[in-house]
């Protein structure tokens, strides 16, 4: 919700080439202070062996480029259309861990996948009734609503490959700090050198403050997850993420006036009902 204020308030789309640099030097500063503090150290990527230093790696390169279609998304979609569209991300992190971790398929993983994928097509259908209700014309807003929810996509196929690259550094036992503080610099060297291209350095001394305080948040959202993928199965963390939907609902309503359809309401209760249901019932 915070990058769909950014991108409202700021009317552009490409500003995450200068959120992502602010918010990648608050990453560097907080992860080097707390990992000096817990750690001792922040550590390098020489003291890692080979298959940990290519996990760094996709984690810093992977998720900036997540980061960026995701930007596209929310400047393009309702912010609630995005998080509706991106429950469909634990369909593919869920066979990530059965293929590549070996965790066990249970059948309700199925229910949970037909569930998320129905809740998200109806909240979908919406998203081209709502640009037809806007000033713009109705081709380039159709336009629009293809490349964000192009984006998305795309997004969440990343992201399943960063849920699976996380999990494999938990199940590791390594530093989030270190991981965080190489997150940090790529997404810092990135983003100066696509200002670097654009000859583009737009931001105001606000926005440049605005984007540490998202970053505050980011971390404590890794820092829990991490906490998470230690001890559970993948594809059980990757279903309890539906809780999101209500969250985003609630602010994306009351903080950014988005328009709620009943369509919306009734493809989000499909969504959090199994997901109450795979809570409330645990498999043992």
């Amino acid at each position: 919700m915070y990058l769909k204020f950014l991108t409202q308030y700021y009317n552009s789309r490409f500003k995450n080439k200068t959120f992502l640099f602010s918010r990648g030097l608050a990453i560097i500063l907080i992860s080097y202070i707390l990992g000096n503090h817990f750690d001792g150290k922040i550590y390098k990527i020489t003291d890692f062996n080979p298959k940990i230093k290519k996990c760094l790696l996709a984690r810093a390169n992977v998720s900036f480029f997540s980061m960026c279609l995701w930007l596209f998304a929310v400047y393009y979609l309702r912010i609630t259309t995005c998080q509706i569209i991106s429950t469909i991300g634990p369909i593919i992190q869920i066979y990530f861990g059965v293929i590549f971790l070996g965790e066990k398929y249970y059948s309700r993983y199925t229910m949970g996948i037909i569930l998320g994928i129905v809740g998200s097509c109806i909240i979908i259908l919406n998203e081209n009734k709502l640009a037809t209700n806007k000033k713009e014309a109705s081709s380039n807003n159709s336009s629009n609503v293809f490349i964000g929810i192009t984006s998305i996509l795309f997004s969440i196929f990343l992201g399943g490959v960063l849920s699976l690259v996380n999990k494999i550094m938990a199940v590791e036992k390594i530093s989030l700090y270190t991981q965080l503080f190489y997150f940090g610099i790529f997404h810092c060297l990135y983003s100066f050198l696509w200002m670097l291209f654009t000859k583009d350095f737009d931001y105001t001394l606000a926005y440049f403050f605005l984007c540490p305080l998202q970053a505050c948040l980011f971390f404590l959202g890794n820092y829990f997850n991490y906490l998470g993928l230690k001890i559970i199965d993948l594809s059980k963390t990757s279903l309890i993420q539906y809780t999101k939907i209500v969250i985003v609902f609630i602010l994306g309503s009351l903080v950014l006036g988005e328009k709620i359809f009943f369509s919306d309401i009734i493809g989000s209760t499909i969504i959090v009902s199994f997901m109450i249901y795979h809570v409330m019932n645990p498999i043992k």
